[in-house]
């Protein structure tokens, strides 16, 4: 039998390759979950590269090759956290005011489910409320915006169609429901004992939306 052809070593190079590539992957996301961990513990600002690397099992050599930097794996950290809301609700965002309570709801029990997800964005939000330049600032803003947005437009269409009281103001309606998450979150993570986050949501969004509203 002869040596292998220059087929076989290209298909051997390209299987090398394609291991290689889904370990850095593997290895990229362990140090964002470790990172998504120890920010909403600790803070950005109170946590270091070397501290994300021993809780992923690398070096910190290794989280920098990755990411480049600590402000690179906080934007890679904050897209994971967009990308997996985005993921889990996407499928209610056509659903009128039905629709926009079930993601809230499910919303509510996944952050019960993960409450790490919820410290995450607490705390970094709260650590970065001063600093008004920053990409982190500017994006919780954008986030805020883009879902006051989202809400109104659902409200608004409910209400043109009159399945809401006729004195209801969209915009006013959306920033009090998203000033009601954020609160509610933030009263729960202080005390998830005593506070049934999802229960509460459910409470106040029957109140400001009945179900036959939609």
């Amino acid at each position: 039998m002869g040596g292998r052809t220059a087929s076989d070593k290209l298909r051997a190079i390209a299987g090398i390759k394609g291991q290689t590539q889904q370990r850095g992957i593997e290895r990229r996301r362990r140090i964002v979950d470790a990172a998504v961990e120890l920010f909403g513990r600790n803070g950005y600002r109170g946590t270091g590269v070397a501290a994300v690397a021993e809780r992923a099992g690398i070096t910190p050599s290794a989280v920098i090759h990755h990411f480049g930097s600590k402000d690179r794996l906080l934007q890679a950290v904050l897209d994971e956290f967009d990308a997996r809301a985005a993921a889990r609700l996407a499928h209610h965002l056509d659903g009128g005011l039905t629709g926009l309570v079930a993601a809230l709801l499910d919303d509510a029990d996944h952050m019960t489910r993960h409450p790490g997800l919820a410290t995450l964005h607490t705390v970094l939000q709260a650590e970065h409320l001063a600093d008004g330049d920053s990409p982190v600032h500017i994006r919780f803003r954008e986030r805020s915006r883009l879902l006051r947005r989202h809400i109104a437009d659902t409200v608004g269409t409910a209400h043109r169609l009159g399945r809401l009281p006729a004195a209801t103001d969209p915009e006013a309606t959306a920033a009090e429901l998203l000033a009601f998450l954020e609160g509610a979150l933030t009263l729960w993570l202080l005390d998830p004992e005593t506070v049934d986050l999802v229960a509460l949501y459910r409470g106040y969004l029957n109140r400001i939306f009945p179900p036959e509203a939609d």
